[in-house]
């Protein structure tokens, strides 16, 4: 399994997205990634930002890099996630954020 549950999804007009995603301990990224600890690694928090902006917000740039990403606390088997998502369309920026409950779990912006 490469992508998360997806519990629910909320569209803001054609720019903004939250998601909410559980993170079933089989998920593919899990292996080796710690082996007695597994945390989700950040590589694939933005590439699932990556996946979903063109998916579900019709996204259809290319990545060309990321700016004021900050990995502020793991992301664990069997959790339950929000990943809010913004596309600034004058800036070429997706702006995303996870969070598990009120704490941000991390966050960044993706140069398009």
């Amino acid at each position: 399994m490469i992508l998360p549950d997806v519990l629910n999804q909320q569209l803001t007009g054609d720019t903004s997205l939250l998601l909410t995603l559980r993170l079933p301990a089989g998920l593919f990224w899990f292996r080796g990634h710690f082996p007695t600890s597994p945390i989700l690694p950040g590589v694939t928090q933005v590439n699932w930002v990556m996946i979903y902006a063109e998916e579900i917000l019709g996204m259809k740039k290319a990545f060309a890099g990321m700016e004021v990403v900050k990995f502020q606390r793991p992301l664990l088997p069997e959790e339950t996630v929000d990943l809010q998502i913004d596309w600034l369309k004058e800036k070429h920026r997706l702006v995303f954020r996870y969070s598990v409950g009120d704490a941000v779990a991390s966050s960044g912006k993706i140069t398009l």
